[in-house]
């Protein structure tokens, strides 16, 4: 197998893994090359069994069929096919599965015939549903009243979410088309999503997650009553329209209640876990034209609960429909910027304010926008997390960060370290080792992974899947850091959970203690909590020469910020790393001096 089948080969079980179809390939000689992994989960047959043969030679029902010998035309000839469905008995247990198979040829530079590629799907409930229709239908003259309830009971699977019996998807889209026409001002927009649900999946199983899914329905419908009503949308998100006369009115109350309600314990086979919901709210209003409208609305307030701490609620701010149609232009165009490289990396210093020394730098992401110029990432980190791409941009801000370290001594620059940010969803990726040794070459300069806000680390033990990545990146040599220490996201149990190398102070507290004494003291407690610990600790967010004499006072030497340089692309940091600071350094005393570095 080439390189670039292997390329394609990991790019199909990566998207394997989010799709409900399995894939597959066959040689020229119509033998099975291949499987994705989904192909297993889903009819429970073996791969390995299968690989090697013929579809003609899989426990087939039926191949005398026509319709099989029509399918065998099509692969004979080389025919690209669709919607071929055939029944095959599993070997291990007989029983009936229908299949779905499409199918593509495949042809090398010299038009020569090289197999076949294509998608399963396991059509076996709608082959069942359509044979009990087409028996109802036969016997509608007897049945009448058991094809009506059939029908109700199709109906209902249709618009129902099967695990917690609450609306689904489709009706949810349905009926706040129905809602906007008819309700006008009177309707409000809820979307909530479970705060630690993932964590639930990933530590207890499945069956866990399904039963806090159950439990958490049940509370949002004793909340909302007969006021609006409830969807399930997503694996832990639900959407929850008011409807009721005063919604505008009655919305943040209910809001506040589900916030409150999921702080609740969950309880599963004698686990006790904390869940928590973040919630975002829209109101229609003069500026909503449409139920897309509405929806972005309530999903930005959802990600600003998010950027918040999590557990609590947002209202939407509302936006012009020109930065709607902004917005969604991004969301267009942000999975083609990752695949051209538009996704870079710039670079802030971080600086020992006693030497002026350059000691370090924070990789941060900006997307190269063809039209609209650099954009910061407050302007898509949420696109991104709604379109499930956190780990891709964190994937190409970690490549590029990389080669620079390796290209800084071919010109004469050195750098202590660098830090690169990583979401939940890239740490718990396995690619994220992979990478980490294939690219980061110069060990000189030392490679840092700081955790951001949207891991729970009081939620971690010594088996948890984060816990073991985080053991494997310290056997790689990268250190450990946890950013905006002193939100109030990382509780000093998690933060001896963690252990981390370092810890970055919060922008807001380092603000705050530069101009309020008694947040000093607060600032003074983590320095001396570090030392005690044997982490080193930092600042950031400085603006001011005051903000750095003030903050070095209380015990620290490392700063980022505003003061020193703000976020620089790669040819300009590394000039200033060239040319060193000309900028001002904090006196021991606390009084600025002028750098006497060239």
């Amino acid at each position: 197998m080439t390189a670039m089948d292997h390329h394609i080969v990991r790019d199909l079980e990566d998207f394997a893994g989010i799709a409900s179809d399995w894939f597959w390939e066959t040689n020229a000689d119509h033998r099975f090359t291949y499987f994705s992994s989904r192909m297993e989960d889903v009819t429970k047959l073996d791969s390995k069994q299968i690989l090697g043969q013929r579809r003609t030679d899989v426990a087939m029902v039926d191949y005398n069929d026509p319709k099989w010998q029509a399918h065998l035309d099509d692969l004979y000839s080389h025919r690209p096919f669709r919607n071929f469905d055939y029944a095959i008995r599993r070997p291990f247990d007989g029983s009936l599965m229908w299949l779905r198979i499409a199918g593509q040829p495949l042809f090398d530079a010299d038009g020569t015939f090289c197999g076949y590629r294509g998608t399963g799907h396991d059509i076996t409930p709608e082959k069942i549903a359509m044979q009990k229709l087409e028996a109802s239908n036969r016997a509608l003259a007897e049945r009448n009243t058991e094809l009506a309830e059939t029908r109700k009971a199709l109906e209902r699977s249709a618009n129902e979410d099967a695990l917690t019996g609450l609306l689904n998807r489709r009706a949810f889209e349905r009926d706040l088309q129905q809602f906007f026409d008819g309700c006008g001002s009177n309707l409000g927009l809820l979307h909530v999503d479970l705060d630690r649900f993932k964590w639930v999946n990933d530590t207890l199983g499945h069956a866990a997650g399904d039963a806090v899914l159950v439990t958490a329905a049940k509370r949002l419908s004793q909340i909302v009553g007969e006021a609006g009503k409830i969807y399930r949308v997503g694996g832990d998100e639900f959407q929850i329209l008011l409807i009721a006369q005063r919604a505008h009115e009655n919305v943040r109350w209910f809001g506040e209640h589900i916030v409150e309600c999921m702080r609740a314990p969950f309880f599963y086979d004698g686990h006790r876990m904390t869940i928590g919901a973040s919630v975002g709210i829209a109101l229609v209003d003069e500026t909503i034209t449409s139920p897309r409208d509405l929806i972005d609305l309530a999903d930005g307030a959802l990600y600003q609960s998010k950027r918040s701490g999590r557990d609590t609620l947002s209202c939407a701010a509302y936006e012009t429909r020109q930065e709607r149609s902004f917005r969604r232009q991004l969301s267009s165009e942000l999975p083609k910027a990752i695949e051209k490289g538009a996704i870079v990396p710039f670079f802030q210093p971080q600086v020992n304010a006693l030497t002026g020394r350059i000691v370090g730098a924070e990789a941060l992401v900006r997307w190269k926008h063809p039209r609209f110029g650099i954009l910061k990432p407050g302007r898509f980190l949420d696109i991104a997390a709604t379109l499930g791409l956190s780990a891709q941009l964190d994937r190409a801000v970690l490549r590029q960060t990389l080669r620079l370290a390796d290209r800084l001594p071919k010109m004469g620059l050195s750098l202590d370290s660098i830090a690169v940010n990583t979401s939940a969803g890239r740490l718990i990726r396995h690619d994220l080792l992979s990478d980490i040794r294939q690219w980061w070459l110069n060990r000189d300069c030392q490679l840092s992974i700081e955790l951001l806000e949207t891991l729970h680390f009081d939620d971690m033990h010594e088996s948890s899947p984060v816990t073991e990545q985080l053991r494997q990146l310290r056997d790689l040599g990268v250190r450990i850091e946890i950013d905006d220490f002193g939100s109030g996201r990382a509780s000093l149990t998690g933060l001896l959970r963690v252990r981390p190398d370092r810890i970055k102070i919060d922008r807001n507290l380092i603000q705050a203690a530069a101009r309020d004494p008694m947040q000093q003291s607060v600032v003074a407690a983590i320095f001396d909590m570090a030392r005690a610990l044997g982490l080193q600790a930092m600042a950031e967010g400085v603006e001011t020469a005051e903000d750095v004499a003030v903050i070095r006072k209380l015990g620290c030497e490392v700063f980022q910020g505003f003061y020193y340089a703000r976020p620089l692309p790669e040819e300009a940091f590394c000039r200033l790393l060239a040319e060193g600071l000309k900028t001002k350094m904090a006196d021991p005393e606390g009084l600025p001096r002028q750098s006497t570095l060239p």
